[in-house]
């Protein structure tokens, strides 16, 4: 696995690549970084190449220039998909990363081959069945303190969903080179019109879940808003799961990818 940086307009990009063949472009969660699919991409790279970028705000990239919404990430992806010299490709999103995957699959439908949305963040309304909230001060702008305080907190946050230590140490990470302004991701996914946006979506597209997933109780409703979708759940899958179980998540993954159609 060798990793690199890549100049678009607004930065450069951190990225990590491995592999040969049909471009396979991994988009990970928010407060996160490329990081989150390094236990994922051997298991993908043996039939694609694999390339998991960081968004700029994120990881090891650029800051943004201002908060960024939805569309303004698609930009800088298709922006480094060109860097690259990447006409088309597989695109996996994972929580956030899967908003952003669905709003490239349908802004710019000539560069997404197939689709993985992996944890998708439907946020129902409240007439819905399982309206869901957020932990509490989960995403609350978290201020640098000189004693060092917040780094507690960004612990708390990344040890929510019951992971092993060194789980969420790598989480934490994350969470620090994203600093201050690594919040305004979920703010935007927050923004993120689902109900309207996710049945414009026109391409083979797998709904992926896990059972300790917060979002794995909106997987059906998901899936039945984008045309040409099938669901995958998998048993026992938290949050964290590139990072948890790669073997069987690489293994829904790859049997959607290598199906015909």
């Amino acid at each position: 696995m060798k990793r690199d940086y890549a100049d678009i307009p607004e930065g450069q990009i951190h990225y990590r690549i491995e592999g040969n063949g049909e471009p396979f472009l991994l988009l990970h969660m928010a407060l996160a970084s490329s990081d989150e699919y390094t236990r994922l991409m051997p298991f993908l790279s043996k039939n694609y190449r694999t390339i998991a970028m960081d968004y700029l705000g994120q990881g090891d990239s650029d800051q943004t220039p201002y908060p960024y919404q939805i569309l303004d990430h698609v930009r800088s992806v298709i922006s480094f998909m060109d860097s690259l010299g990447i006409k088309k490709a597989n695109i996996l999103g994972h929580h956030v990363g899967a908003k952003i995957g669905a709003e490239l699959a349908i802004t710019s439908p000539e560069r997404v081959n197939k689709l993985v949305l992996s944890s998708f963040g439907y946020w129902q309304e409240p007439s819905e069945d399982t309206a869901m909230s957020d932990p509490p001060n989960f995403t609350s702008p978290v201020e640098i303190k000189p004693d060092g305080s917040h780094l507690l907190e960004w612990w708390r946050r990344a040890a929510f969903w019951g992971d092993t230590p060194d789980i969420i140490e790598d989480s934490v990470l994350d969470y620090i080179k994203a600093g201050p302004r690594g919040e305004e991701m979920h703010w935007a996914a927050r923004a993120y019109d689902s109900k309207l946006r996710l049945p414009l979506i026109n391409c083979p597209t797998l709904v992926l879940s896990a059972t300790r997933d917060p979002f794995y109780s909106v997987a059906e409703k998901v899936k039945k808003l984008v045309p040409k979708s099938k669901l995958t759940i998998i048993e026992n899958g938290s949050v964290h799961i590139s990072r948890v179980m790669p073997k069987e998540y690489a293994e829904a993954i790859l049997s959607f990818l290598n199906t015909p159609g």
